[in-house]
């Protein structure tokens, strides 16, 4: 009893040689010693007051913890950033009302808070699917004949990225998974002799990926990825003329390093992204061969070919898609 009188009439008297102070944060602790990582003997919210010695009010340059004293009358001290003194005069102004910047002691979430709070919602799994656009490779067949004309298409398909963020990664930003893509071209050349060919040419191609989100903000994702597919070619040929029309097919398989470069813009719907991008592929020389016996040499020549022969070739494709996460 005597001890709480002594405080009481201690707090009252000290207030006439003190200045009070106001906590600018959510809640500023009353440290033991005047260091940071002391034991915190009281915490006050925003908006309570604090006893300020009046001699350490006074000083042009404040220290950086100002003595005061708990509930219990210990003293203790207080992070002067987090406190605004209250001196009736123009030597208010020397420190702010406000918390200058992101108040570190403010432990609340954002608003809205999201459902599946407290849980983690994060989606650590990816899938796209794209539409794709790209450059035709062009391996020609030794048609053993002049022509007048060719044309050929641009190679168009989809794409399908499937991938997983890798378990040792704290930032969310590197991702291992499978690409696949189907694609197709048509070409055709128009021969002197009136004949006519047409081809159409297919790829498909899967292989490992691993990308990285190179930049990213609450909505954009800038992604740089690389990998390499194994590929397989098939190509389908039919000679017109006339002594009639023969169709060959001709098969087989190629090895492709790539890079790709992609923007995310995250959620244009729930777990869904809006990604666009380019896919950057060498294809490595490669044959394909075809067992079809020539039916009708008048269209093909005593002498053709049974591959197709492929040089290095390289292609920039071009894609706009979706993309999930779940």
């Amino acid at each position: 009893m005597k001890k709480s009188v002594f405080i009481l009439s201690f707090l009252l008297l000290s207030k006439a040689y003190s200045y009070d102070a106001i906590v600018i944060v959510l809640e500023a602790p009353l440290l033991k010693e005047p260091k940071l990582n002391s034991i915190v003997l009281q915490t006050l919210r925003k908006g309570s007051r604090v006893y300020v010695p009046k001699e350490i009010g006074d000083l042009f340059e404040l220290p950086e913890f100002i003595q005061t004293y708990d509930r219990v009358g210990n003293l203790a001290f207080v992070p002067t950033k987090y406190i605004k003194i209250v001196t009736h005069d123009l030597s208010e102004s020397r420190m702010p009302i406000t918390y200058p910047q992101n108040d570190p002691t403010d432990y609340r979430l954002e608003e809205p808070i999201p459902q599946s709070y407290p849980f983690d919602n994060t989606s650590f799994l990816r899938a796209s699917l794209a539409l794709t656009m790209s450059n035709n490779i062009k391996a020609p067949f030794d048609y053993n004949s002049n022509f007048s004309k060719q044309t050929f298409s641009t190679e168009s398909g989809g794409r399908l990225i499937i991938t997983h963020k890798i378990n040792f990664d704290r930032h969310d930003r590197y991702y291992f998974g499978f690409f696949g893509a189907i694609t197709t071209s048509n070409n055709t050349i128009q021969f002197k002799n009136e004949n006519k060919s047409s081809e159409n040419r297919s790829i498909l191609r899967l292989g490992p990926v691993i990308t990285f989100d190179a930049f990213k903000t609450n909505n954009y994702r800038f992604t740089l990825g690389t990998g390499f597919t194994y590929n397989y070619h098939k190509s389908a040929l039919k000679m017109s003329g006339a002594a009639g029309s023969e169709e060959r097919l001709f098969s087989g398989y190629s090895l492709s390093p790539m890079a790709n470069t992609q923007v995310q813009v995250t959620d244009v719907l729930p777990q869904t992204d809006l990604i666009a991008g380019a896919d950057f592929s060498l294809f490595l020389p490669h044959t394909q061969k075809s067992k079809d016996e020539i039916a009708i040499p008048e269209l093909w020549g005593t002498e053709s070919p049974t591959q197709i022969q492929s040089g290095l070739k390289t292609q920039v494709a071009f894609f706009l898609g979706v993309q999930v996460k779940y």
